[in-house]
C-alpha cells in the first residue's frame, strides 16, 4: 500500500495542534503537523495544478491523518484553532497511473 503525501522531497514541520482525541487510539495528544507540495501536469487549461498537502502525525500511536488545504493555509498562518476533531481525515491509498 502507498500514500501519496504529496511528491515534494522537503516536508516542513509547521507545529502542534491544540489538544485533540486521536480517532486511532482514542488519546488526547497534539498532533505534530507537517506539509510539503504536491504537483502534477493536467490536461485543464492550467498546465501545472499545484497544492500544499498538509498532514498530522499522532505522537502516541503514529497514525497519519490529512486536512483540507483551507484548514492547513489557516493553521500555518497562526489560527490554532482551525484543525479540530471533525477535520482529520484518512489518507487515502494512492494508485499509480504507471
Amino acid at each position: 500500500m502507498e500514500y501519496r503525501l504529496g511528491n515534494s522531497k522537503w516536508v516542513h514541520q509547521r507545529g502542534e495542534t491544540v489538544e485533540l482525541v486521536c480517532p486511532n487510539c482514542n488519546n488526547k495528544v497534539n498532533f505534530g503537523v507537517f506539509s510539503n507540495f504536491e504537483r502534477r501536469l493536467a490536461v485543464k487549461p492550467t498546465l501545472l495544478d499545484t497544492q500544499t498537502v498538509y498532514f498530522l502525525v499522532c505522537p502516541k500511536c503514529a497514525s497519519v491523518y490529512t486536512v483540507e488545504e483551507a484548514r492547513g493555509k489557516a493553521f500555518q498562518k497562526g489560527e490554532k484553532l482551525s484543525i479540530g476533531n471533525f477535520d482529520l481525515k484518512s489518507l487515502k491509498e494512492f494508485k499509480s497511473e504507471v
